[in-house]
This record gives C-alpha cells, sequence and structure tokens, in this order.
C-alpha cells in the first residue's frame, strides 16, 4: 500500500522545488537578467561620482571669470552698466520649469511608467531648446541696442557667461538625447538595463539641476551687477 501524502507536503514540496518561479519586476534572482549578470565594468556609482568632479571643474571655471570680471569692474574706465534683456526673464521660467519636469520623469521610471519617462524627457529636450532660443533673442535685443561683445566689459561679460552657459546645456541636450536612444533599446524586463538607464538618468539630471542653479546665479549676477 503506498503511503499517504500529506497535500500540504505536497504544497511545500512545489514551493521549495527546483523548476522554475514566477519573478517579480524587483526579484534579483534565477534570471539571466539580473543586475550580476551584465556587464562585468559597470560599477553602481561610478557616474554620478565622476559628474561631479566634472560639476566642480565647470564650478571653478564660472568662478574665475566672475572674479576676473569683479576685478575689472572695479576699474571705473570703458564700464558701463547694461540693462539686463528682457527675454531672460523667460529664459530662467523655462530652465526652472525644466527642472521640475526633468525630475518627473526620474519618478516615472522609478514606477516602470516608461512612457511618461520618454515624453517628459522630450519635453526637457524642449525646454532646453526654448532656453536656448530665448537666449538668442536676448542677445539679438542687445545687437538692436547697439551693444556688442567689446562694447565695453559689462557686455563682454554678459556675453562670455551666457555663451559658455549656452555651450554646457547644449551638452546637456545631447545627453538627454542619449537617454531617450537607450530608452527606445531597453528591455523592459532586464533588470541590469532598469539599473543602468536609472544611473544615467541621476547623472544626467544632475547635471541638468547644476545648470539650472549654474543659470539662476549668472542671471541675478548680471542683474544686479553695479
Amino acid at each position: 500500500m503506498p503511503p499517504v501524502i500529506d497535500a500540504e507536503e505536497l504544497k511545500l514540496a512545489d514551493t521549495h522545488g527546483g523548476g522554475p518561479r514566477d519573478l517579480g519586476p524587483d526579484d534579483s534572482g534565477g534570471g539571466g537578467d539580473d543586475e550580476g549578470s551584465g556587464d562585468p565594468n559597470y560599477v553602481p556609482g561610478a557616474g554620478l561620482l565622476a559628474m561631479r568632479f566634472v560639476l566642480v571643474s565647470v564650478s571653478v571655471l564660472f568662478i574665475t571669470v566672475g572674479i576676473a570680471y569683479y576685478e575689472r569692474s572695479r576699474a571705473p574706465e570703458n564700464w558701463q552698466h547694461i540693462r539686463v534683456p528682457h527675454m531672460l526673464w523667460l529664459s530662467t521660467a523655462i530652465i526652472l520649469a525644466s527642472g521640475w519636469v526633468i525630475e518627473a520623469a526620474r519618478s516615472a521610471f522609478n514606477r516602470r511608467d516608461y512612457e511618461r519617462y520618454v515624453h517628459r524627457l522630450e519635453i526637457t529636450v524642449g525646454g532646453g531648446l526654448a532656453f536656448l532660443a530665448s537666449q538668442v533673442l536676448a542677445l539679438r535685443e542687445l545687437v538692436s541696442q547697439g551693444i556688442y561683445l567689446q562694447h565695453n566689459p559689462h557686455s563682454s561679460l554678459f556675453y562670455v557667461l551666457t555663451g559658455a552657459h549656452g555651450l554646457h546645456l547644449l551638452g546637456g541636450i545631447a545627453a538627454l538625447c542619449y537617454l531617450l536612444l537607450r530608452a527606445s533599446r531597453m528591455p523592459e524586463r532586464s533588470r541590469f538595463q532598469f539599473q543602468r538607464q536609472r544611473s544615467r538618468t541621476a547623472v544626467i539630471a544632475l547635471y541638468w539641476h547644476f545648470l539650472t542653479v549654474l543659470w539662476v546665479a549668472l542671471f541675478l549676477g548680471l542683474l544686479l551687477w553695479p
């Protein structure tokens, strides 16, 4: 007579057996797409650390230029105050809004809402382009007033700082486009790719927020410069 097997024992054997299990999106075990089976050269947190070094060097660049022009402004010869173009108020509003949108994109990505993630990244790219367009219009406003790069030290300060910031923002836009490209190729159930894309997004968001804070500081400096 065969032994009687309790139903509860069958359930436990099925639970702990060697067959495949259904894994949730956050389960780190069992699959070939797990974080541990990705690129062995990938080091979590390395991108953020490298970006912090980049931001320190960029900060030093702008601080050095600001100090040089401050010292020059103390000599009154040929130093004339210029009115800040009205378009720069629009520029400031645009870049502040874009900072909020990129944070919304990060939030959507963490919820695995890839459609909204991509859509908000696209809005951030559009905001960056709108910011640059408003900067160009502001420079045209200065030109219409007869104020050029070599008009006086104050006007040259305006051109140099806004131009340097615009070039760095172009780099940020290129990085956002890279995020969009990677998002289009990312398998949705690949945990390793999810981790890498989240890391990329955090790095570029940090850079974008830095440019936002930098611009606000530049704008206030240009606005209040004596």
